[in-house]
């Protein structure tokens, strides 16, 4: 459940030096996640953290000490690894596609693929298993392929469950509660920079959800969050977990997926 105390939303802000700002680019764009060369730079910087992260740059990048980082930034051998990352996700960003270079392609065209769950990485645990592994590899091959593909989903708070055993051996379900400014996502915002909503009728009242957008190489990827002050604190669990609830609940998951979701 919500804590009511929490009212205000609020975003971190680095201060990092100049030379290393570069990780915050990198961090920000999950092609980390298939591209070697970035997740090993990572890694270098601290192998346990990264890895007590699950491999969230957001959240891994926040922990690290800042002395730590005042080393790095002169640490000539790390800084010309940085390079060469920044370099080749700004190429791979701007250079031409397989689609780019398809002689009869239409303009203009754009397609978005609905899914409930989207396995990209461990970073962001908004799947459970293969029907969320396909989903991610598509938006990864797209990204690839250059595919004018839009994703969108659901970001739920908790997720799916995490497993772990108890002294006697017996499965236990974990369902920790995310932070999304923890997360490689942006909060979609309108013109006077407060957060875009799009609204979902239900037969007795209407939902609201804002948008969050995380980018999978050239693939933007579109998450509904129902966790909105304006919605009764009900509403506010309808994305807390993925497959949650009873069908009721299922059914007002599908509603904001999919007449949210085309809205957005």
């Amino acid at each position: 459940m919500r804590n009511p105390k929490f009212s205000h939303s609020f975003e971190v802000v680095w201060d990092f030096p100049e030379s290393i700002k570069g990780l915050k680019k990198l961090a920000m764009n999950f092609r980390w996640a298939w591209h070697h060369e970035t997740r090993d730079l990572f890694r270098g910087i601290d192998k346990d953290l990264w890895d007590g992260s699950h491999h969230n740059p957001i959240a891994f990048l926040n922990s690290i000490d800042r002395q730590r980082f005042a080393r790095l930034a002169t640490d000539s051998v790390f800084l010309s690894k940085l390079r060469v990352c920044e370099d080749e996700l700004d190429e791979y960003l701007s250079s031409d596609s397989w689609y780019s270079r398809l002689p009869d392609r239409a303009k203009n065209e754009r397609f978005a693929y609905f899914c409930a769950e989207f396995g990209i990485t461990e970073g962001l645990p908004i799947y459970s298993g293969g029907l969320g592994v396909l989903a991610g590899d598509h938006l990864k091959a797209a990204s690839d392929l250059g595919l004018p593909l839009v994703g969108v989903g659901l970001l739920y708070a908790r997720g799916y469950f995490r497993q772990r055993l108890n002294p006697d051996g017996w499965q236990q379900e974990i369902y920790p509660e995310y932070d999304f400014y923890e997360m490689p996502l942006t909060l979609i915002k309108n013109g006077n920079n407060d957060p875009l909503r799009v609204e979902v009728e239900f037969p007795d009242r209407t939902v609201t959800c804002q948008i969050w957008r995380a980018d999978v190489g050239r693939i933007p990827l579109y998450l509904l969050d129902s966790n909105v002050l304006e919605n009764a604190p009900n509403d506010q669990t309808i994305t807390d977990t993925l497959y949650g609830g009873d069908q009721e609940m299922r059914i007002r998951q599908e509603m904001i997926l999919g007449i949210g979701g085309i809205r957005a």
